[in-house]
């Protein structure tokens, strides 16, 4: 889809207001500019809000990502039967049913809004424990099921359980690899990342390279690779004209990936030393790469004099090394 912007009119302006009014997002001039379709300050502002609540970049403007977002923000549990399909059903429906699996012991995996085979196998092995018919679809029955079960849900997902034992077992350096993500398009994000890789190599890891000005696939699909290749992590960098450094790993409203935020905590010790300021601590977000990759993951963000390339690159590499070392 093109990008909308502000100063844009027409049906597509009119069709995000509506989705964002209906979400909450509203005020007296949100809903002038809303009877005209018109994209003004204060639909960015809105758009801006929902971007901060949905752990998005902060743009103002609404891409692929932020239109698809809108789309599954808008869609409840109940409003259609989920079940594993290619491609997947999206949405805050699925990321309900993935909460209501994993605090009720059945381990859905983490809670990401996309219905995949850990989803599909915790709620086959729930509709055998509640005697439904075992047949993988979330339909009327088995909602319901779930929803009367709502006064047992646990605080603790079990699905972050699984990931820290999984993380503990995944310890050793033998056999990992790596892939390394420069954002679309980001020449001086690709320099840093190719010193790093000859980094990782001279330690016994295989690192891979997507994205980047040589290869500028949008970011799903690069997350798509970084899955096809079954890599045991995955970074990104991202040069950006602010200042400071910012690290994110993956986390929705009440989940946050154990793995991601061990590697971020790794990362943020690494890069400390080079920095002339303090490296905030890591925080959630769920941007295309975080979200839709299967293994650790995290983001970092670097302002262009946050750190010398080799500086940041070395840091880079020796946070991964000690990310599988199994005394870390």
């Amino acid at each position: 889809m093109r990008t909308l912007v502000p100063g844009d009119r027409g049906l597509a302006v009119g069709d995000v207001q509506k989705r964002l009014h209906d979400l909450g997002y509203s005020s007296t001039a949100f809903e002038a500019e809303m009877r005209e379709a018109y994209y003004g300050e204060s639909t960015s502002q809105a758009v801006r809000d929902f971007q901060e609540a949905r752990g998005l970049r902060i743009e103002g403007s609404v891409d692929e990502t932020t239109w698809q977002e809108l789309v599954e923000a808008s869609i409840r549990l109940g409003d259609r039967f989920l079940y594993l399909r290619i491609p997947p059903f999206r949405g805050d429906d699925v990321r309900e049913v993935q909460r209501y699996l994993n605090r009720l012991g059945f381990n859905a995996g983490r809670e990401d809004g996309i219905f995949g085979q850990d989803t599909d196998g915790a709620l086959r092995a729930f509709q055998h424990n509640m005697g439904l018919p075992v047949d993988g679809i979330a339909g009327s029955s088995t909602i319901s099921c779930l929803q009367r079960l709502k006064h047992a849900l646990k605080e603790t997902s079990v699905a972050e359980v699984h990931e820290t034992l999984q993380d503990l077992a995944a310890r050793g350096l033998e056999g990992k690899s790596v892939v390394l993500d420069a954002a679309e398009k980001d020449a001086g994000a690709e320099d840093a990342l190719r010193l790093a890789s000859s980094e990782l190599l001279a330690s016994g890891l295989m690192a891979h390279m997507t994205g980047g000005a040589s290869a500028p696939l949008p970011e799903s699909q690069r997350a798509r690779v970084a899955n096809d290749r079954k890599a045991d992590l995955v970074l990104g960098l991202r040069m950006t004209p602010e200042s400071g450094m910012h690290i994110y790993y993956f986390g929705s409203k009440g989940y946050s990936s154990p793995r991601g935020r061990r590697f971020a905590e790794i990362l943020q010790g690494e890069l400390a030393p080079v920095m002339d300021a303090e490296v905030p601590a890591p925080e959630t977000k769920s941007y295309p790469l975080l979200r839709e990759t299967r293994m650790p993951c995290v983001v970092l963000e670097s302002g262009s004099e946050a750190a010398a390339g080799s500086d940041l690159a070395i840091a880079i590499a020796r946070s991964i090394v000690l990310y599988f070392s199994p005394s870390e």
